[in-house]
């Protein structure tokens, strides 16, 4: 296990979406840009003390919310957190709600994905590198341990949650259509997103947990009755509700045992062989990244 700032152990990482791209009230121990394999991370990762516990966390649309979906570098993210000890990772995002019962101002803990996103490189095992290709078992994408204790932290506050639901990936920025939303609709999904993919597999290629405190911000293409989703309804919702969210991720890294482990899918030794590949510069990690584009997601 790494440790950082006087011997303090990283064990959990929180990945913010839209709207929440600072951890207000926490104590700042260390602000740091690391060089991955993989290019750049979306931004500087902050090591913050949280309840007791020192947390890893990182804006995943960068600062300003400058990183559209499809360009985030969900690998380096991903592959930084783990660098630095990181077990278990939180996320929260922004979502819409496809079908009654995931109104707006709704939480979810998501326990299903159905990708529908294109262009993502979504695995560390692509056969370019010393492991080859390796298949991960991702039948059930999200921790079972992670979710409980987000759903602890919602019942104790009383906030309106639905207990699971599953999450259609797409690759945004734009929108649905209203045919493209019934259509997932019939496939089953209950919320809306552009960036739930690929990060829990790609934590789990890691052997990191990972759960996401989904916050339905609109009703997609007005399903319900109400007006089509814009970007100005979608911030609108998320600044109200940043409290809620920041508490709840909060309550949820206070009651996680020191000893949480995540279920370890991928062969140790593939994962350690990942971790050990060298790190170009900082020169070199440039020339790998992306280009940042102002836009807003979910």
């Amino acid at each position: 296990m790494k440790q950082h700032e006087g011997g303090r152990q990283v064990r959990i990482g929180i990945i913010t979406g839209s709207g929440t791209e600072r951890l207000p009230g926490a104590q700042v121990l260390a602000t740091m840009t690391p060089d991955t394999p993989y290019g750049p991370t979306s931004g500087p990762i902050t090591l913050a003390e949280v309840s007791g516990r020192t947390v890893a966390f990182l804006a995943r649309h960068g600062a300003g919310h400058s990183l559209p979906p499809q360009q985030i570098n969900y690998r380096a993210n991903l592959w930084a957190l783990k660098s630095l000890g990181v077990e278990g990772i939180i996320s929260s995002s922004a979502v819409g709600g496809l079908r009654p019962g995931y109104a707006p101002e709704t939480f979810v803990l998501t326990n299903q994905l159905i990708d529908r996103s294109t262009g993502r490189i979504d695995t560390y095992f692509d056969g370019s590198r010393p492991t080859g290709v390796r298949h991960l078992p991702a039948s059930d994408p999200f921790c079972s341990t992670l979710r409980r204790h987000l759903q602890q932290a919602l019942t104790a506050r009383g906030l309106p949650f639905q207990a699971q639901g599953t999450v259609v990936v797409i690759n945004g920025p734009r929108f649905s259509t209203r045919a493209e939303s019934a259509w997932y609709v019939s496939g089953g999904a209950d919320i809306i997103s552009m960036t739930q993919y690929p990060e829990p597999v790609l934590a789990a290629e890691l052997n990191m947990g990972f759960a996401n405190l989904a916050y339905v911000t609109d009703s997609d293409t007005g399903h319900d009755g109400s007006a089509p989703v814009t970007a100005e309804a979608v911030f609108g919702r998320l600044k109200a509700a940043q409290p809620h969210i920041l508490a709840v991720l909060e309550a949820a890294v206070s009651t996680l045992d020191e000893g949480y482990r995540a279920p370890q899918l991928m062969d140790p030794e593939a994962v350690r062989i990942i971790m050990d590949q060298p790190v170009p510069g900082p020169s070199a990690n440039a020339a790998l990244g992306f280009e940042p584009a102002p836009a807003v997601s979910r």
